[in-house]
């Protein structure tokens, strides 16, 4: 099952934006978002992906032109239960510091 879609966002006529999507296989799914503001030079592009492992268990990586690095952990605990771990690492400033490490867990009501 493919699928694609692609988006466009205008935003006070200042900022311009695009993504694309697309489902490469049910395990497998790809993404680019363009982004740029009028009247700077501050242009802003990423891509990503996601690697579903199994019916419970996900991951997820994602890189910008800012090259910040995101890394993404997602495990079903129990239907309507998530456990997430998801880091961000400052590519430009990697001995520097001030990276993120997040836990999250999600309940569905």
């Amino acid at each position: 099952m493919k699928e694609k879609g692609m988006r466009g966002i205008v935003n006070g006529g200042t900022e311009f934006g695009g993504s694309v999507y697309q489902k490469v296989t049910n395990k497998v799914e790809t993404s680019v978002n363009l982004a740029w503001t009028a009247g700077s030079n501050n242009t802003r592009f990423g891509i990503a992906g996601k690697y579903q492992m199994d019916e419970k268990t996900s991951v997820v990586a994602k890189v910008n032109n800012a090259s910040l690095i995101g890394i993404g952990y997602t495990h079903a605990l129990r239907p309507g239960v998530k456990l997430t771990l998801s880091g961000l690492i400052d590519g430009k400033n990697f001995s520097a510091g001030g990276h993120k490490i997040e836990l999250g867990f999600e309940l569905e009501a």
